[in-house]
């Protein structure tokens, strides 16, 4: 039995699980429309109840975590995880220092932190993408070198999510629980 659209949508749905709510809205939230409000998509191609949903993401987070390799969880914890509470900020936070880490490239640390806080948090106040904030203050390194570095990490990062994604849909595929499309 398929469970979600895509691999992306397992993973989205996976990652979040920490904020999916099994309360049902007010009356008035059901019955709200936005001016811009358009029909939603199906939410899922599997005729689950919200309990069996609930527990379903909870199992495919735990099958990803425990199938993945490390670089490719923290890829996707970093990348899909939804800042909700000090135990999500916790485990992004975690997995921003892992990619740093193991990031590949002659810049320092600290520029491979905020590089990867950027890449993995798509809202950061302005004050907080000035690249040269992101060097070292001893030792300023020239501009294009900056510029350069953070293309390559960028790059790396993306081709790491995406290989991220290829490997969960192989293993969402395997157990059926992706919707084949037609």
């Amino acid at each position: 039995m398929s469970v979600y659209r895509s691999a992306e949508h397992g993973i989205m749905r996976a990652m979040n699980v920490d904020s999916i709510s099994l309360h049902k809205g007010a009356g008035w939230q059901n019955k709200y429309k936005p001016d811009a409000w358009e029909a939603e998509r199906a939410d899922n191609p599997c005729p689950m109840d919200r309990f069996d949903q609930l527990t379903q993401d909870s199992m495919t987070r735990s099958l990803l975590r425990r199938v993945l390799a490390a670089q490719q969880w923290h890829v996707l914890v970093a990348h899909f995880m939804v800042d909700l509470d000090g135990s999500t900020q916790q485990q992004r936070i975690a997995a921003i220092a892992y990619l740093a880490r193991s990031a590949p490239g002659k810049s320092h640390h600290l520029f491979r932190t905020k590089c990867v806080t950027a890449w993995a948090t798509p809202r950061l106040p302005e004050a907080f993408m000035v690249l040269h904030t992101w060097d070292n203050a001893e030792l300023p390194t020239p501009e294009k070198t900056l510029y350069r570095w953070r293309s390559d990490l960028r790059k790396w990062l993306e081709s790491e999510r995406d290989a991220a994604i290829a490997s969960a849909w192989v293993i969402l595929s395997e157990a059926g629980l992706i919707a084949e499309v037609a």
